[in-house]
Protein backbone atom coordinates (compact mmCIF):
# COMPACT_ATOMS: atom_id res chain seq x y z
CA UNK A 1 0.00 0.00 0.00
CA UNK A 2 1.45 3.34 -0.99
CA UNK A 3 2.09 6.05 1.59
CA UNK A 4 -0.56 8.30 0.00
CA UNK A 5 -3.24 5.61 0.07
CA UNK A 6 -2.32 4.65 3.64
CA UNK A 7 -2.74 8.26 4.73
CA UNK A 8 -6.20 8.46 3.20
CA UNK A 9 -7.24 5.24 4.94
CA UNK A 10 -6.05 6.58 8.34
CA UNK A 11 -7.97 9.84 7.76
CA UNK A 12 -11.18 7.90 7.02
CA UNK A 13 -10.69 5.76 10.15
CA UNK A 14 -10.19 8.90 12.27
CA UNK A 15 -13.37 10.43 10.86
CA UNK A 16 -15.31 7.25 11.65
CA UNK A 17 -13.94 7.26 15.19
CA UNK A 18 -15.06 10.85 15.77
CA UNK A 19 -18.54 9.96 14.54
CA UNK A 20 -18.71 7.05 16.98
CA UNK A 21 -21.12 8.01 19.85
CA UNK A 22 -18.84 6.62 22.54
CA UNK A 23 -15.85 8.53 21.22
CA UNK A 24 -17.87 11.74 20.99
CA UNK A 25 -19.16 11.35 24.56
CA UNK A 26 -15.64 10.81 25.90
CA UNK A 27 -14.36 13.82 23.97
CA UNK A 28 -17.16 16.07 25.22
CA UNK A 29 -16.57 14.98 28.82
CA UNK A 30 -12.88 15.74 28.52
CA UNK A 31 -13.56 19.16 27.04
CA UNK A 32 -16.17 19.88 29.71
CA UNK A 33 -13.64 19.23 32.44
CA UNK A 34 -11.17 21.62 30.85
CA UNK A 35 -11.54 25.12 32.28
CA UNK A 36 -10.35 27.69 29.77
CA UNK A 37 -10.80 30.47 32.31
CA UNK A 38 -10.40 30.17 36.05
CA UNK A 39 -12.17 32.43 38.51
CA UNK A 40 -10.18 34.71 40.80
CA UNK A 41 -10.29 32.43 43.84
CA UNK A 42 -9.01 29.44 41.88
CA UNK A 43 -6.19 31.46 40.34
CA UNK A 44 -5.01 32.74 43.71
CA UNK A 45 -5.43 29.35 45.36
CA UNK A 46 -3.03 27.80 42.87
CA UNK A 47 -0.30 30.34 43.67
CA UNK A 48 2.33 30.19 46.43
CA UNK A 49 1.70 32.49 49.42
CA UNK A 50 4.65 34.73 48.53
CA UNK A 51 3.18 35.43 45.09
CA UNK A 52 -0.29 36.00 46.55
CA UNK A 53 1.19 38.71 48.78
CA UNK A 54 2.80 40.38 45.79
CA UNK A 55 -0.52 40.22 43.95
CA UNK A 56 -2.18 41.99 46.90
CA UNK A 57 0.50 44.66 46.79
CA UNK A 58 -0.22 45.24 43.11
CA UNK A 59 -3.95 45.40 43.88
CA UNK A 60 -3.25 48.23 46.31
CA UNK A 61 -1.34 50.00 43.56
CA UNK A 62 -4.34 49.43 41.28
CA UNK A 63 -6.65 51.02 43.87
CA UNK A 64 -4.44 54.10 43.89
CA UNK A 65 -4.45 54.34 40.10
CA UNK A 66 -8.24 53.89 40.08
CA UNK A 67 -8.60 56.80 42.50
CA UNK A 68 -6.38 58.94 40.27
CA UNK A 69 -8.60 57.94 37.34
CA UNK A 70 -11.68 59.04 39.32
CA UNK A 71 -9.99 62.38 40.07
CA UNK A 72 -9.24 62.73 36.37
CA UNK A 73 -12.91 62.37 35.47
CA UNK A 74 -13.85 64.97 38.08
CA UNK A 75 -11.38 67.39 36.50
CA UNK A 76 -12.81 66.61 33.06
CA UNK A 77 -16.27 67.45 34.42
CA UNK A 78 -14.99 70.80 35.72
CA UNK A 79 -13.55 71.48 32.27
CA UNK A 80 -16.88 70.58 30.68
CA UNK A 81 -18.66 73.04 32.97
CA UNK A 82 -16.13 75.73 32.05
CA UNK A 83 -16.58 75.17 28.32
CA UNK A 84 -20.36 75.04 28.69
CA UNK A 85 -20.17 78.77 29.41
CA UNK A 86 -18.47 79.24 26.03
CA UNK A 87 -21.13 77.23 24.22
CA UNK A 88 -24.00 79.07 25.93
CA UNK A 89 -24.03 82.25 23.76
CA UNK A 90 -23.84 80.14 20.59
CA UNK A 91 -26.76 77.95 21.65
CA UNK A 92 -28.68 81.09 22.59
CA UNK A 93 -28.07 82.48 19.09
CA UNK A 94 -29.30 79.18 17.66
CA UNK A 95 -32.49 79.50 19.69
CA UNK A 96 -33.03 83.07 18.47
CA UNK A 97 -32.76 81.97 14.83
CA UNK A 98 -35.04 78.97 15.40
CA UNK A 99 -37.73 81.11 17.05
CA UNK A 100 -37.35 83.97 14.56
CA UNK A 101 -36.26 86.46 17.20
CA UNK A 102 -33.14 87.20 15.13
CA UNK A 103 -32.68 87.04 11.37
CA UNK A 104 -29.16 85.93 10.39
CA UNK A 105 -27.11 88.12 8.06
CA UNK A 106 -26.29 87.06 4.51
CA UNK A 107 -22.70 86.26 5.49
CA UNK A 108 -23.91 84.08 8.37
CA UNK A 109 -25.99 82.06 5.90
CA UNK A 110 -22.97 80.96 3.86
CA UNK A 111 -21.57 77.61 5.01
CA UNK A 112 -17.94 76.90 4.02
CA UNK A 113 -17.68 74.11 1.47
CA UNK A 114 -21.39 74.12 0.59
CA UNK A 115 -22.59 75.50 -2.74
CA UNK A 116 -26.23 75.52 -1.73
CA UNK A 117 -29.14 73.27 -2.67
CA UNK A 118 -29.34 71.94 -6.22
CA UNK A 119 -32.10 73.56 -8.27
CA UNK A 120 -33.84 70.24 -8.94
CA UNK A 121 -34.26 69.61 -5.21
CA UNK A 122 -35.88 72.96 -4.44
CA UNK A 123 -39.62 72.94 -3.84
CA UNK A 124 -40.76 76.09 -5.60
CA UNK A 125 -44.23 75.68 -4.12
CA UNK A 126 -42.93 75.94 -0.54
CA UNK A 127 -44.34 79.05 1.14
CA UNK A 128 -41.81 81.85 1.63
CA UNK A 129 -43.85 84.70 3.04
CA UNK A 130 -44.59 85.14 6.74
CA UNK A 131 -42.41 82.20 7.79
CA UNK A 132 -40.85 83.01 11.13
CA UNK A 133 -37.69 81.24 12.22
CA UNK A 134 -37.54 77.47 11.57
CA UNK A 135 -40.95 75.92 12.28
CA UNK A 136 -40.97 72.53 14.04
CA UNK A 137 -37.20 72.53 14.41
CA UNK A 138 -37.09 70.32 17.51
CA UNK A 139 -40.12 68.25 16.49
CA UNK A 140 -38.32 67.36 13.26
CA UNK A 141 -35.26 66.33 15.30
CA UNK A 142 -37.47 64.00 17.33
CA UNK A 143 -38.86 62.47 14.15
CA UNK A 144 -35.38 61.99 12.66
CA UNK A 145 -33.87 60.39 15.77
CA UNK A 146 -34.86 56.79 16.45
CA UNK A 147 -34.36 56.86 20.21
CA UNK A 148 -36.64 59.92 20.54
CA UNK A 149 -39.12 58.93 17.84
CA UNK A 150 -39.80 55.65 19.68
CA UNK A 151 -40.79 57.61 22.79
CA UNK A 152 -42.95 60.13 20.94
CA UNK A 153 -46.61 59.33 20.35
CA UNK A 154 -48.86 60.96 17.79
CA UNK A 155 -50.62 62.98 20.49
CA UNK A 156 -47.24 64.37 21.62
CA UNK A 157 -46.45 66.04 18.32
CA UNK A 158 -48.78 69.01 18.75
CA UNK A 159 -47.06 69.76 22.06
CA UNK A 160 -43.52 69.25 20.78
CA UNK A 161 -44.28 71.70 17.99
CA UNK A 162 -44.06 74.32 20.79
CA UNK A 163 -40.60 73.17 21.90
CA UNK A 164 -38.24 76.08 21.24
CA UNK A 165 -35.02 74.92 22.91
CA UNK A 166 -33.28 72.06 24.70
CA UNK A 167 -30.24 72.94 26.79
CA UNK A 168 -28.11 71.51 29.55
CA UNK A 169 -27.01 73.16 32.77
CA UNK A 170 -24.78 72.01 35.59
CA UNK A 171 -25.35 72.32 39.34
CA UNK A 172 -22.78 74.19 41.41
CA UNK A 173 -21.79 71.04 43.25
CA UNK A 174 -21.54 67.41 42.23
CA UNK A 175 -21.20 65.85 38.78
CA UNK A 176 -24.81 65.83 37.65
CA UNK A 177 -26.55 67.78 34.91
CA UNK A 178 -29.99 69.20 34.20
CA UNK A 179 -31.82 68.95 30.86
CA UNK A 180 -34.09 71.93 30.25
CA UNK A 181 -36.88 71.80 27.68
CA UNK A 182 -38.27 75.27 26.91
CA UNK A 183 -41.72 75.65 25.36
CA UNK A 184 -43.61 78.55 23.89
CA UNK A 185 -47.05 79.35 25.29
CA UNK A 186 -49.41 76.51 24.45
CA UNK A 187 -52.82 75.05 25.21
CA UNK A 188 -51.46 71.97 27.00
CA UNK A 189 -49.63 73.07 30.17
CA UNK A 190 -48.74 76.18 32.11
CA UNK A 191 -45.00 75.56 32.40
CA UNK A 192 -42.46 77.37 30.25
CA UNK A 193 -39.61 75.00 31.07
CA UNK A 194 -39.67 71.28 31.93
CA UNK A 195 -36.59 69.83 33.60
CA UNK A 196 -34.96 66.45 34.10
CA UNK A 197 -32.12 66.26 36.62
CA UNK A 198 -29.50 63.51 36.55
CA UNK A 199 -27.23 62.79 39.50
CA UNK A 200 -23.79 61.35 38.75
CA UNK A 201 -20.74 60.20 40.67
CA UNK A 202 -17.16 59.29 39.91
CA UNK A 203 -16.17 57.36 43.01
CA UNK A 204 -14.79 53.81 43.02
CA UNK A 205 -16.54 51.42 45.37
CA UNK A 206 -13.97 50.21 47.90
CA UNK A 207 -15.76 46.87 48.13
CA UNK A 208 -15.98 46.47 44.35
CA UNK A 209 -13.25 48.59 42.70
CA UNK A 210 -13.16 46.34 39.63
CA UNK A 211 -16.59 47.66 38.59
CA UNK A 212 -15.39 51.27 38.30
CA UNK A 213 -15.50 52.44 34.69
CA UNK A 214 -15.73 56.20 34.96
CA UNK A 215 -18.64 58.50 35.90
CA UNK A 216 -22.05 56.86 36.21
CA UNK A 217 -25.59 58.15 36.61
CA UNK A 218 -26.98 57.10 39.97
CA UNK A 219 -30.42 58.68 39.84
CA UNK A 220 -32.76 61.04 38.01
CA UNK A 221 -35.56 63.39 39.01
CA UNK A 222 -38.26 64.79 36.77
CA UNK A 223 -40.63 67.66 37.36
CA UNK A 224 -44.34 68.20 37.89
CA UNK A 225 -46.13 69.18 34.69
CA UNK A 226 -48.99 71.55 35.37
CA UNK A 227 -51.40 70.34 32.71
CA UNK A 228 -54.31 72.46 31.69
CA UNK A 229 -57.74 70.92 32.23
CA UNK A 230 -58.34 67.90 30.02
CA UNK A 231 -54.97 68.17 28.24
CA UNK A 232 -52.82 65.63 30.13
CA UNK A 233 -51.55 63.28 27.41
CA UNK A 234 -49.84 61.00 29.96
CA UNK A 235 -53.18 59.86 31.36
CA UNK A 236 -56.19 58.15 29.88
CA UNK A 237 -59.65 57.86 31.37
CA UNK A 238 -61.18 54.40 31.02
CA UNK A 239 -64.92 54.01 31.60
CA UNK A 240 -66.75 50.71 31.87
CA UNK A 241 -70.33 49.72 32.52
CA UNK A 242 -70.71 47.37 35.47
CA UNK A 243 -73.85 45.46 36.35
CA UNK A 244 -74.70 45.44 40.06
CA UNK A 245 -74.93 42.00 41.62
CA UNK A 246 -78.50 40.75 41.98
CA UNK A 247 -79.90 43.86 40.33
CA UNK A 248 -80.77 44.95 36.83
CA UNK A 249 -79.14 48.34 37.36
CA UNK A 250 -75.74 49.25 35.92
CA UNK A 251 -73.18 51.78 36.99
CA UNK A 252 -70.25 53.46 35.30
CA UNK A 253 -66.83 52.61 36.71
CA UNK A 254 -63.94 54.80 35.66
CA UNK A 255 -60.25 54.88 36.41
CA UNK A 256 -57.30 56.86 35.14
CA UNK A 257 -54.40 54.90 33.68
CA UNK A 258 -51.06 55.97 32.28
CA UNK A 259 -50.88 56.60 28.57
CA UNK A 260 -47.76 56.14 26.44
CA UNK A 261 -46.17 59.55 25.89
CA UNK A 262 -42.78 61.22 25.61
CA UNK A 263 -43.78 63.32 28.59
CA UNK A 264 -43.51 60.27 30.86
CA UNK A 265 -39.80 61.07 30.51
CA UNK A 266 -40.36 63.70 33.21
CA UNK A 267 -41.69 61.06 35.61
CA UNK A 268 -38.81 58.57 35.72
CA UNK A 269 -38.74 55.30 37.66
CA UNK A 270 -37.44 55.72 41.19
CA UNK A 271 -34.52 53.80 42.64
CA UNK A 272 -35.42 51.89 45.83
CA UNK A 273 -33.44 52.60 48.99
CA UNK A 274 -32.05 49.08 48.99
CA UNK A 275 -30.07 48.07 45.89
CA UNK A 276 -31.09 44.45 46.40
CA UNK A 277 -34.70 45.34 45.61
CA UNK A 278 -33.89 46.39 42.03
CA UNK A 279 -35.18 43.65 39.76
CA UNK A 280 -34.23 43.12 36.12
CA UNK A 281 -37.19 45.03 34.72
CA UNK A 282 -36.58 48.07 36.91
CA UNK A 283 -32.87 47.95 36.10
CA UNK A 284 -33.72 47.94 32.38
CA UNK A 285 -36.01 50.96 32.84
CA UNK A 286 -33.35 52.86 34.78
CA UNK A 287 -30.68 52.01 32.23
CA UNK A 288 -32.91 53.19 29.39
CA UNK A 289 -33.72 56.43 31.22
CA UNK A 290 -30.06 57.15 31.94
CA UNK A 291 -28.96 56.42 28.39
CA UNK A 292 -31.65 58.65 26.88
CA UNK A 293 -30.54 61.51 29.14
CA UNK A 294 -26.90 61.03 28.11
CA UNK A 295 -27.90 60.82 24.45
CA UNK A 296 -29.76 64.13 24.57
CA UNK A 297 -26.93 65.79 26.47
CA UNK A 298 -24.00 64.48 24.44
CA UNK A 299 -25.47 64.31 20.95
CA UNK A 300 -28.82 66.02 20.41
CA UNK A 301 -28.01 69.36 22.09
CA UNK A 302 -24.55 69.94 20.59
CA UNK A 303 -25.42 68.60 17.10
CA UNK A 304 -29.07 69.64 16.81
CA UNK A 305 -28.89 71.06 13.29
CA UNK A 306 -27.32 67.86 11.92
CA UNK A 307 -30.22 65.86 13.35
CA UNK A 308 -32.70 68.35 11.88
CA UNK A 309 -31.21 67.88 8.40
CA UNK A 310 -30.78 64.15 9.09
CA UNK A 311 -27.12 64.34 8.04
CA UNK A 312 -25.95 62.60 11.22
CA UNK A 313 -28.24 59.62 10.69
CA UNK A 314 -27.31 59.38 7.01
CA UNK A 315 -23.62 59.33 7.89
CA UNK A 316 -24.13 56.69 10.56
CA UNK A 317 -26.11 54.56 8.10
CA UNK A 318 -23.33 54.82 5.52
CA UNK A 319 -20.65 53.92 8.03
CA UNK A 320 -22.78 51.18 9.58
CA UNK A 321 -21.17 51.92 12.93
CA UNK A 322 -24.28 51.07 14.90
CA UNK A 323 -23.84 54.19 17.02
CA UNK A 324 -27.41 54.12 18.27
CA UNK A 325 -27.02 50.49 19.34
CA UNK A 326 -25.27 51.77 22.47
CA UNK A 327 -28.61 53.07 23.68
CA UNK A 328 -31.36 50.83 24.99
CA UNK A 329 -34.68 50.28 23.27
CA UNK A 330 -37.09 52.75 24.83
CA UNK A 331 -39.91 50.21 24.53
CA UNK A 332 -38.90 49.14 28.05
CA UNK A 333 -40.96 52.11 29.24
CA UNK A 334 -44.03 50.95 27.33
CA UNK A 335 -43.67 47.31 28.38
CA UNK A 336 -43.59 48.24 32.05
CA UNK A 337 -46.59 50.53 31.65
CA UNK A 338 -48.61 47.87 29.86
CA UNK A 339 -47.73 45.17 32.38
CA UNK A 340 -48.90 47.12 35.41
CA UNK A 341 -51.96 48.57 33.66
CA UNK A 342 -50.63 51.96 34.80
CA UNK A 343 -53.36 52.82 37.29
CA UNK A 344 -52.59 56.32 38.57
CA UNK A 345 -55.90 57.14 40.22
CA UNK A 346 -58.29 55.16 42.37
CA UNK A 347 -61.18 53.43 40.69
CA UNK A 348 -64.31 55.52 40.94
CA UNK A 349 -68.00 54.97 40.39
CA UNK A 350 -69.61 57.95 38.78
CA UNK A 351 -72.29 59.27 36.52
CA UNK A 352 -70.57 59.89 33.20
CA UNK A 353 -72.71 62.91 32.41
CA UNK A 354 -71.83 64.67 35.68
CA UNK A 355 -68.12 63.92 36.06
CA UNK A 356 -65.17 65.16 34.03
CA UNK A 357 -61.70 63.66 33.91
CA UNK A 358 -59.61 65.52 36.42
CA UNK A 359 -56.22 66.62 35.12
CA UNK A 360 -53.45 68.07 37.18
Amino acid sequence: MSTEVKGEVEEIENMNAIQDPNTLAALQEKLGNMSLKKDADDILADLPESIRKRINAIKNIQLQTTQIEADFFEEVHKLEVEYAKKFEPLYHKRKEIVTGTVEPSESECIVPGEDGIKDETIDNDAPEENVKGIPNFWLTIFKNTDILCEMMQEHDQAILAHLVDIRVSFPETGMGFVLEFEFSENAFFEDKVLTKTYEMKSEPDELDPVAFDGPEIIGSTGCTINWKKGMNVTQKLVKKKQKLKGKSETRIVQKVIKEDSFFNFFNPPQIPDEDDSIDEELEALLTSDFEIGQYIRERIIPKAVWYFTNEVNELESELGDGSDDDYSDTSDYDDELDKNENVVANETVTNVQNEDCKQQ
